[in-house]
C-alpha cells in the first residue's frame, strides 16, 4: 500500500476527530466502574452487617411455611442475580455447579454462607469492571422493557435491597433490633 503525504494527513485528521469519542467512551466506562464499585461496596457492607445479626440457630427460620427462610433470602440474592448476569452477558455461572449438589445451599453454616455472600459480591464487582463499555451499553429485555446492561447491575442491586428489607422484618420478628441504615 502506498501512503502519500495527503493520505497520511487525511488519516491523522480523521483519527484526531475520533479521539474525543474514544476518550468519552473511556471516561464513561471509568465513571460507571467507579460509581458502581462504590455503591456495591456499601451494599456488601450493609448486607453482611444485617446477615450477621441473625443467630446461626435461626438460619432456617421463616415466619410462614411458604415464606423464604432467613438463609434463602440471601441464597436467592446470590443465585438469582448471578443467573441474570450470566444469562445476559453469556458467561459461565459460578453458582451452577454448587446448585446441582443436593442440599448444598441448605447445609451451609452461617460462616460458610457469609463466605458465599462475599464471593458473590467480589464476583459481581469483577464482572462490572471487566465488562466492556460496548457490552454495558447493549440493550437487554428486563422487567417488561429494554435496558442497557449497565442499568441491569443497578436493577439487581435493587433486588438485593428488596430482600434486605425482608431480612429487617425477619430480625424484628425475632426481637432483634436491626442496625441502622447505611447510606451511600
Amino acid at each position: 500500500m502506498n501512503i502519500n503525504r495527503k493520505t497520511a494527513l487525511k488519516t491523522l485528521a480523521l483519527s484526531a476527530l475520533g479521539l474525543p469519542s474514544l476518550a468519552n467512551k473511556k471516561k464513561a466506562k471509568n465513571e460507571f466502574s467507579q460509581q458502581f464499585a462504590s455503591a456495591w461496596k456499601s451494599s456488601e457492607s450493609y448486607t453482611l452487617r444485617l446477615y450477621n445479626q441473625m443467630p446461626e440457630d435461626k438460619l432456617d427460620w421463616k415466619y410462614t411455611p411458604e415464606s423464604f427462610s432467613w438463609r434463602t433470602q440471601f441464597v436467592h440474592c446470590i443465585t438469582f442475580n448471578t443467573a441474570q448476569l450470566c444469562g445476559r452477558l453469556k458467561i459461565e455461572n459460578p453458582t451452577e455447579a454448587k446448585s446441582k449438589i443436593k442440599d448444598y445451599w441448605k447445609t451451609l453454616s452461617k460462616a460458610d454462607l457469609e463466605k458465599e455472600i462475599k464471593e458473590f459480591y467480589a464476583w459481581v464487582g469483577k464482572i462490572a469492571t471487566e465488562t466492556s463499555l460496548e457490552r454495558l451499553e447493549k440493550m437487554e429485555p428486563y422487567a417488561g422493557e429494554d435496558i442497557p446492561i449497565w442499568r441491569l447491575f443497578y436493577a439487581l442491586e435493587n433486588h438485593i435491597i428488596h430482600h434486605r428489607g425482608q431480612a429487617i422484618c425477619y430480625l424484628r420478628l425475632n426481637n432483634i433490633t436491626p442496625i441502622g441504615y447505611i447510606g451511600w
